[in-house]
Protein backbone atom coordinates (compact mmCIF):
# COMPACT_ATOMS: atom_id res chain seq x y z
CA UNK A 1 0.00 0.00 0.00
CA UNK A 2 1.30 3.69 -0.75
CA UNK A 3 2.71 5.46 2.23
CA UNK A 4 -0.01 7.47 3.81
CA UNK A 5 -2.90 5.70 2.67
CA UNK A 6 -6.18 3.86 4.84
CA UNK A 7 -8.99 2.09 4.47
CA UNK A 8 -12.08 2.79 3.95
CA UNK A 9 -14.62 0.13 4.52
CA UNK A 10 -18.22 -0.16 2.89
CA UNK A 11 -20.80 1.71 3.94
CA UNK A 12 -21.00 5.45 4.07
CA UNK A 13 -22.16 6.40 0.07
CA UNK A 14 -21.56 10.37 0.26
CA UNK A 15 -17.85 9.69 1.88
CA UNK A 16 -17.10 7.19 -0.47
CA UNK A 17 -18.05 9.18 -3.57
CA UNK A 18 -16.41 12.16 -2.45
CA UNK A 19 -13.10 10.20 -1.52
CA UNK A 20 -12.94 8.59 -4.89
CA UNK A 21 -13.78 12.14 -6.56
CA UNK A 22 -10.67 13.57 -4.93
CA UNK A 23 -8.10 11.43 -6.90
CA UNK A 24 -6.11 8.14 -6.44
CA UNK A 25 -7.99 5.16 -4.94
CA UNK A 26 -7.64 1.48 -5.06
CA UNK A 27 -11.44 -0.62 -4.84
CA UNK A 28 -10.21 -3.71 -2.74
CA UNK A 29 -12.67 -6.16 -3.99
CA UNK A 30 -12.88 -10.34 -2.81
CA UNK A 31 -14.40 -12.62 -4.99
CA UNK A 32 -17.38 -14.51 -3.89
CA UNK A 33 -19.87 -17.52 -4.81
CA UNK A 34 -20.94 -15.83 -8.43
CA UNK A 35 -20.39 -12.53 -7.38
CA UNK A 36 -17.80 -9.90 -6.22
CA UNK A 37 -17.95 -8.52 -2.91
CA UNK A 38 -16.62 -5.30 -2.74
CA UNK A 39 -14.68 -4.71 0.64
CA UNK A 40 -14.11 -0.45 0.41
CA UNK A 41 -11.55 1.42 -1.09
CA UNK A 42 -7.98 2.32 -0.17
CA UNK A 43 -6.75 6.15 -0.55
CA UNK A 44 -4.83 8.87 1.09
CA UNK A 45 -5.79 9.80 4.57
CA UNK A 46 -6.09 13.15 4.25
CA UNK A 47 -8.74 12.82 1.19
CA UNK A 48 -10.67 10.33 3.42
CA UNK A 49 -10.50 12.66 6.51
CA UNK A 50 -11.23 15.84 4.49
CA UNK A 51 -14.78 13.70 2.94
CA UNK A 52 -15.76 12.97 6.10
CA UNK A 53 -15.15 16.11 7.64
CA UNK A 54 -17.51 17.14 4.56
CA UNK A 55 -19.99 14.57 5.00
CA UNK A 56 -20.58 16.13 8.78
CA UNK A 57 -20.72 19.93 7.28
CA UNK A 58 -23.20 18.48 4.97
CA UNK A 59 -25.41 16.25 6.56
CA UNK A 60 -28.55 18.77 7.68
CA UNK A 61 -28.49 19.29 3.87
CA UNK A 62 -28.75 16.27 2.79
CA UNK A 63 -31.25 15.36 5.42
CA UNK A 64 -33.55 17.72 3.87
CA UNK A 65 -32.87 16.85 0.29
CA UNK A 66 -33.88 13.58 1.21
CA UNK A 67 -37.12 14.17 2.82
CA UNK A 68 -38.10 16.04 -0.16
CA UNK A 69 -36.75 13.69 -2.41
CA UNK A 70 -38.78 10.69 -0.68
CA UNK A 71 -42.04 12.82 -0.30
CA UNK A 72 -41.86 13.77 -4.20
CA UNK A 73 -40.95 10.02 -4.70
CA UNK A 74 -44.19 9.08 -3.08
CA UNK A 75 -46.70 11.30 -4.48
CA UNK A 76 -45.33 10.10 -8.03
CA UNK A 77 -45.88 6.73 -7.07
CA UNK A 78 -49.15 7.70 -5.90
CA UNK A 79 -50.28 9.42 -8.99
CA UNK A 80 -49.12 6.15 -11.20
CA UNK A 81 -51.17 4.14 -9.32
CA UNK A 82 -54.17 6.01 -10.00
CA UNK A 83 -53.23 6.07 -13.16
CA UNK A 84 -52.65 2.16 -13.03
CA UNK A 85 -56.06 1.55 -11.19
CA UNK A 86 -57.90 3.45 -13.47
CA UNK A 87 -55.71 1.71 -17.19
CA UNK A 88 -57.02 -1.35 -15.01
CA UNK A 89 -60.79 -0.44 -14.39
CA UNK A 90 -60.81 0.93 -18.23
CA UNK A 91 -59.43 -2.67 -19.54
CA UNK A 92 -61.99 -4.83 -17.58
CA UNK A 93 -64.74 -3.19 -18.99
CA UNK A 94 -67.58 -4.38 -16.30
CA UNK A 95 -71.07 -3.74 -17.14
CA UNK A 96 -72.77 -1.30 -14.41
CA UNK A 97 -74.01 -4.35 -12.18
CA UNK A 98 -70.45 -5.32 -11.68
CA UNK A 99 -68.62 -1.58 -11.22
CA UNK A 100 -68.28 -2.60 -7.55
CA UNK A 101 -66.17 -5.87 -8.40
CA UNK A 102 -64.48 -3.56 -11.02
CA UNK A 103 -63.61 -1.02 -8.64
CA UNK A 104 -61.87 -3.72 -5.86
CA UNK A 105 -60.16 -5.66 -8.46
CA UNK A 106 -58.29 -2.65 -10.25
CA UNK A 107 -57.65 -1.63 -6.84
CA UNK A 108 -56.04 -4.60 -5.66
CA UNK A 109 -54.29 -5.33 -8.84
CA UNK A 110 -52.62 -2.03 -8.82
CA UNK A 111 -51.83 -2.09 -5.16
CA UNK A 112 -49.62 -5.69 -6.33
CA UNK A 113 -48.54 -4.60 -9.15
CA UNK A 114 -46.92 -1.35 -9.04
CA UNK A 115 -45.23 -2.40 -5.28
CA UNK A 116 -41.38 -0.74 -6.11
CA UNK A 117 -38.76 -3.15 -6.39
CA UNK A 118 -41.31 -5.95 -6.91
CA UNK A 119 -39.84 -6.85 -10.69
CA UNK A 120 -43.68 -7.22 -11.25
CA UNK A 121 -45.78 -6.13 -14.19
CA UNK A 122 -46.47 -3.04 -13.57
CA UNK A 123 -42.75 -1.61 -12.78
CA UNK A 124 -41.47 -2.46 -16.12
CA UNK A 125 -41.13 0.56 -18.41
CA UNK A 126 -40.79 -1.90 -21.82
CA UNK A 127 -44.07 -1.97 -22.11
CA UNK A 128 -47.44 1.02 -22.44
CA UNK A 129 -49.59 1.44 -19.18
CA UNK A 130 -52.18 -0.15 -21.06
CA UNK A 131 -50.91 -3.68 -21.78
CA UNK A 132 -48.87 -3.50 -18.54
CA UNK A 133 -52.62 -2.97 -17.13
CA UNK A 134 -54.00 -5.98 -18.92
CA UNK A 135 -51.19 -8.42 -17.99
CA UNK A 136 -51.46 -7.58 -14.28
CA UNK A 137 -55.43 -7.47 -14.50
CA UNK A 138 -55.38 -11.58 -15.93
CA UNK A 139 -52.56 -12.40 -13.88
CA UNK A 140 -54.78 -11.53 -10.97
CA UNK A 141 -58.37 -12.61 -11.99
CA UNK A 142 -56.00 -16.20 -12.69
CA UNK A 143 -54.95 -16.54 -9.67
CA UNK A 144 -58.08 -15.36 -7.33
CA UNK A 145 -61.17 -16.50 -9.77
CA UNK A 146 -60.15 -19.29 -11.17
CA UNK A 147 -59.13 -22.71 -10.09
CA UNK A 148 -55.42 -22.17 -10.80
CA UNK A 149 -53.88 -22.27 -7.57
CA UNK A 150 -55.62 -25.33 -6.32
CA UNK A 151 -54.63 -27.25 -9.15
CA UNK A 152 -50.86 -25.99 -9.25
CA UNK A 153 -51.38 -27.26 -5.23
CA UNK A 154 -52.41 -30.43 -6.29
CA UNK A 155 -49.34 -31.86 -7.33
CA UNK A 156 -46.90 -33.54 -4.52
CA UNK A 157 -44.13 -31.57 -6.77
CA UNK A 158 -43.27 -28.14 -7.71
CA UNK A 159 -44.49 -27.71 -11.85
CA UNK A 160 -41.78 -25.66 -13.47
CA UNK A 161 -43.29 -23.00 -16.42
CA UNK A 162 -41.96 -25.66 -19.34
CA UNK A 163 -43.63 -28.70 -17.81
CA UNK A 164 -46.33 -30.04 -20.19
CA UNK A 165 -48.90 -30.25 -17.12
CA UNK A 166 -48.32 -26.55 -16.08
CA UNK A 167 -49.00 -25.03 -19.52
CA UNK A 168 -52.01 -27.23 -19.75
CA UNK A 169 -53.23 -25.45 -16.55
CA UNK A 170 -52.11 -22.39 -17.23
CA UNK A 171 -53.72 -22.67 -20.57
CA UNK A 172 -57.28 -23.83 -18.84
CA UNK A 173 -56.77 -21.05 -16.26
CA UNK A 174 -56.46 -18.58 -19.61
CA UNK A 175 -60.07 -20.20 -20.66
CA UNK A 176 -61.63 -19.26 -17.29
CA UNK A 177 -60.23 -15.73 -16.76
CA UNK A 178 -61.57 -14.94 -20.51
CA UNK A 179 -65.03 -16.68 -19.25
CA UNK A 180 -64.79 -14.46 -16.07
CA UNK A 181 -64.14 -11.17 -17.64
CA UNK A 182 -66.44 -12.08 -20.67
CA UNK A 183 -69.11 -13.15 -17.88
CA UNK A 184 -68.97 -9.35 -16.33
CA UNK A 185 -68.35 -7.07 -19.22
CA UNK A 186 -71.07 -5.08 -20.60
CA UNK A 187 -72.62 -6.68 -23.99
CA UNK A 188 -71.81 -4.84 -27.39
Amino acid sequence: MPEGWESLPPGDAFVTRQVKSMGPHWIAKKPAKGYTRTLGIWAPKENIEAARKLAEETRRQREVKRLISRSQREKQEAKYREQFTEAVYEYLGFAPKHEQLACDIAKAVAEHATQVGSERVGRTSKLPLEEKAMLAARAYIRHNYTKYEDQLLDFEFPLEPGDYLYREIKSEADEAVEEFSNSHRKRR
